[in-house]
């Protein structure tokens, strides 16, 4: 018998030949320790049972299949695979039995041992060629001093394999040959919208579409991004965002795009273009190498305990060995905050010291480079006739302190290089970089300097983040690159380009701090003048929040000017509150506002917002309020519902002249070899998961996602180039199908639709309190096959088996010795059929015959779900 995958739905997945809760407790009896079973470890000696500690209708039982160790039956199982006792991945494991007869073992291949971080390029000749060969290898004729032991009682597999046969690799790295292109698929993300307003001018109505499709094949990805807009009194216009093939260049870490899309933005503004781009692609790296964080550096004395705190969390914790030592693989954590490393030593003394850290986005880890070659021509909706486009950045980490970065800009009549340097320091990280460009106008040649300089510092001690300030000055002559291709289209067109604005200087600060106990203040905004035009724009927010017990409130100010414009002023005031009533967690959200604007007028509004269901598939909310510059209330209603297949929302609105309803739709539908799946989420990277039979079960994380008729559903958000576990919870299923696993693994490349498939075995689940034909309890741990000889369980305490069986079975066996007098059959009456019961039934066995002379179905027992 095969445990049913319902008692683990989320840890991890059943094997195809699990041992049963019953043979546990048999073993457990019988004084086996299962966690010492090894399947290739060394394993204890022959040794003989005392049967005295069974029931006495079960002391005939032949014990000596378990006399040399745990039999394991070869097969698959799915497994936690634990590394130097440390949980490294989930996966399917293959256990064979030996020719000689000698124990089974676990085998080897190149993608467990590339998962485990095994460096393979190390492996001896003879290894290399036994692991690509067509039989099962151990683990220990591979690498010397290593061992695999699998235990089955918790369904672990734990390797042991010496350092020097591992990769030194950094945390969370996946290595490329585990990146999973996906199946060819179809994909096409949807976002509907429609609204009626009714005034007293009349009635207008309108809907917005907006689309996202993709198609890939093989390693490309084809995408088009688009939306519609419809009016009931312009019309439809249908508009092409982008338009672009792409793939992943892996040996380089990076993607190559052809096509219609943009630049990043990382060295230069960002920049629509139709051409060809292959730029670095950071989600490649492991996820501890990625932005940006200090090396910390230091010499142990002895074998030490390295800890590195931040704010007095521990970032992280690890063992080294006498000398120096490195730690470069770091998590990068947002804008910084100085580092607090103690070394403590083995005799008890410990040494500490303080590793700035402090970031801007130009930064990059030592050793590390990121770069962009763009080529093609602009696609500007400001001008008539587009221009070519020639782009390339480069950034290297010189070292923990400087990162050089550079860029050159060309076009027709254009040209820029940039030149800059990012680094860091005690009192903050800061980036400067110069822009040289020249622009061929008509009146003759412009050419200008830009200097911009950014800085960042983070006091954790007293919870100030200025995370970001950055200045630009330009001469009066210099021109980025937009502002020169629309000046150059406009000369073409014979317009005045005297009142194009030239910027002079731009200053733009985001700032938090904390207040403790008393909240937290935050400020952001910008100012910005032009040497060919008077005034300046200048725009800034102020906001203030604090909480009260469960009270909590934020102020908000906003103080904006164009150019020579007034000076407008806006204020609002939130308070909100959870309420008593809807259970722990689903409690909704009360919510007053009261708002100023620049005219002195003042509006009010209140609200209550929250969710309902099992997986808060609910939404609503509802509004009340007053406008202080039309003196008009009104009110509003909205609702929103996640599906299995789309994400559906309403909402009406009334007040003073008028009325507006809306309806709106959101999802994604997949075409796949196994049909068309829809999902209520929108994602780039997904996976279509698969087990036959299944449907109605959850996916594990996603509110209202649950398996199709078909047996499939699309999970989104998929994090690309890294492990992704995918966990089914079969509750919702038929009781007549049991997962063989109940999660997978699986590391995608950006963009894939990888197929995963879950094995499902399908039989009528029974309980059945046997008897024999005097009367007497069927022995405890006596074994049931079907007609076919297949295993379905073991009898347990009282007489009771549970069983999974075909629809075709009608008769089981039940075996506790090899005399006749030791033998019976019983015969399975038909079941309810619906799935959603499981049936019990009294059946008596007959003992030395084939068939069970009678069977008493109990109709008054059922076991509702």
């Amino acid at each position: 018998m095969q445990t049913s995958s319902r008692s683990r739905p989320l840890l991890g997945a059943q094997p195809r030949f699990a041992l049963n809760p019953l043979t546990r407790l048999i073993l457990k009896v019988l004084a086996v320790t299962p966690g010492a079973w090894g399947v290739h470890a060394a394993l204890a000696q022959e040794v003989q049972f005392n049967d005295a500690f069974l029931p006495e209708d079960s002391r005939n039982l032949d014990l000596g299949k378990y006399q040399a160790g745990n039999p394991v039956t070869p097969g698959q199982y799915r497994a936690d695979v634990m590394l130097n006792g440390q949980l490294n991945s989930r996966q399917d494991i293959r256990i064979e039995a030996q020719p000689d007869g000698s124990k089974p073992v676990v085998c080897m291949d190149h993608g467990l041992l590339e998962r485990q971080g095994v460096n393979i390029a190390k492996l001896s000749p003879e290894a290399s060629l036994a692991l690509e060969g067509p039989g099962c290898t151990a683990l220990g004729s591979l690498i010397q001093g290593a061992s695999a032991n699998f235990s089955p009682e918790n369904q672990a597999l734990d390797l042991s394999i010496p350092q020097a046969a591992l990769k030194r690799n950094s945390r969370g790295y996946v290595s490329p040959e585990l990146w999973d292109r996906g199946v060819t698929a179809g994909m096409l993300s949807y976002n509907f919208n429609a609204n009626r307003n009714r005034t007293r001018s009349g009635t207008n109505d309108s809907a917005f579409l907006g689309l996202n499709a993709g198609l890939n094949l093989g390693d490309w990805r084809l995408r088009h991004n688009a939306s519609m807009s419809w009016q009931s009194r312009n019309g439809s216009q249908y508009q092409a965002l982008d338009s672009y093939a792409q793939r992943d260049i892996t040996a380089l870490k990076s993607q190559l795009t052809v096509g219609e899309s943009n630049t990043s933005g990382e060295i230069f503004d960002t920049l629509s273009y139709r051409g060809v781009q292959l730029a670095s692609d950071d989600r490649m790296l492991p996820d501890s190498m990625r932005g940006y964080a200090p090396v910390i550096r230091g010499i142990a004395r002895t074998n030490a305990r390295v800890t590195v705190r931040q704010a007095g969390n521990v970032l992280l914790e690890t063992t080294v060995a006498p000398g120096a030592f490195v730690i470069d693989d770091l998590y990068s954590t947002g804008y910084g905050g100085d580092l607090n490393v103690s070394v403590a030593e083995a005799d008890g003394t410990e040494q500490n010291f303080i590793v700035p850290y402090a970031s801007v986005s130009q930064l990059l880890r030592p050793g590390t480079s990121r770069f962009s070659v763009t080529a093609g021509e602009t696609r500007n909706n400001f001008v008539d006739e587009q221009t070519r486009l020639l782009q390339g950045t480069l950034q290297y980490g010189l070292n923990n302190t400087f990162t050089g970065f550079g860029g050159v800009q060309s076009s027709d009549d254009y040209a820029a290089i940039l030149t800059g340097v990012a680094f860091g320091t005690p009192i903050g990280a800061m980036a400067v970089d110069v822009t040289h460009a020249q622009t061929d106008l008509a009146a003759g040649r412009a050419k200008g300097q830009s200097m911009r300089l950014s800085y960042s510092k983070n006091i954790l001690s007293t919870g100030s983040n200025f995370s970001v300030a950055a200045y630009r000055f330009s001469t009066r002559e210099y021109l980025d690159f937009s502002n020169a291709v629309q000046l150059l289209d406009a000369e073409k067109n014979g317009w005045d380009t005297s009142e194009f604005g030239r910027p002079r200087s731009r200053l733009s600060v985001t700032a938090d701090q904390s207040l403790g106990p008393w909240g937290q203040v935050s400020i952001s905004g910008y100012a910005q003048n032009y040497w060919n035009q008077q005034g300046s724009d200048v725009q800034y927010q102020f906001s203030y929040s604090k909480q009260f017990n469960r009270v909590s409130f934020s102020l908000n100010a906003n103080r904006s000017r164009m150019g020579l414009g007034d000076m407008e002023n806006s204020f609002l005031l939130t308070m909100s509150m959870p309420l008593e009533f809807g259970g722990p967690g689903y409690g909704p959200q009360v919510t007053a506002q009261l708002g100023r604007d620049t005219r002195g007028h003042y509006s009010e509004q209140a609200g209550i917002s929250g969710t309902a269901g099992e997986d808060r598939q609910y939404g609503y909310g509802a509004t009340f309020g007053h406008d202080g510059g039309s003196n008009t209330k009104s009110a509003a209603l909205n609702g929103q519902y996640t599906g299995a297949r789309a994400m559906l929302s309403a909402a009406l609105g009334r007040g003073d002249g008028y009325t507006s309803a809306s309806v709106g739709a959101s999802g994604t539908m997949v075409a796949h070899a196994d049909g068309v799946t829809m999902t209520p989420y929108r994602g780039e990277t997904m996976a279509v998961v698969s087990a036959p039979g299944a449907e109605g079960a959850k996916v594990s994380g996603y509110p209202g996602l649950r398996l199709d008729g078909s047996g499939n559903a699309v999970v989104p958000y998929l994090r690309p180039y890294e492990l992704n576990e995918v966990a089914i919870d079969p509750i919702g299923s038929s009781l007549d199908v049991e997962l063989s696993e109940t999660s997978q693994q699986t590391a995608p490349r950006a963009g894939a639709v990888v197929h995963l498939k879950y094995t499902t075995n399908q039989g009528r689940a029974v309980l059945l309190n046997v008897r024999l034909d005097d009367g007497s309890s069927l022995p405890f741990g006596a074994g049931v096959t079907d007609g076919e000889g297949a295993t379905v369980g073991v009898v347990g305490q009282g007489g009771q088996l549970y069983a999974r069986i075909k629809p075709e079975t009608r008769r089981l066996l039940v075996n506790w010795g090899s005399q006749a007098q030791q033998q019976c059959a019983l015969t399975i009456p038909p079941g309810p059929g619906d799935g959603q019961q499981l049936q019990q039934v009294d059946a008596v066995c007959a003992a030395g015959k084939q068939v069970a002379d009678s069977v008493q179905p109990n109709t008054q027992q059922k076991v509702a779900l």
